[in-house]
């Protein structure tokens, strides 16, 4: 009879340990699912802000390129009026001279 009570209890020990490892196993498995959907979610958010961020970066360079041309042409416009009003001055004394020359002949 003790044989059979001491069997029982091994059998109900060993049960209970096997039992454990399995819940712990479980257990386990439960938390390495849940840490591979956070991981998931983290780089799916970085994804998301990086381009995000990329855009922003790309209408950023948008808007100085469209700035720099803007001052280009402003600067352009500037040195072509310059250049007139040089090529104007130059004429006007290129006639003086010549009247000057004309005259004194």
């Amino acid at each position: 009879m003790k044989r059979v009570i001491v069997a029982s209890l091994m059998w109900v020990v060993l049960y209970n340990t096997t039992a454990a490892a399995d819940n712990t196993s479980q257990q386990i498995q439960l938390l390495n699912s849940q840490i591979q959907a956070q991981m998931e979610k983290v780089q799916s958010d970085q994804q998301k802000q990086i381009q995000m961020m990329n855009t922003q970066i790309q209408n950023q360079i948008k808007q100085v390129q469209t700035d720099l041309q803007a001052q280009i042409q402003k600067l352009s416009t500037q040195t072509q009026a310059q250049i007139k009003q040089m090529q104007t001055s130059l004429e006007q004394q290129i006639k003086q001279v010549q009247q000057t020359a004309t005259t004194a002949k």
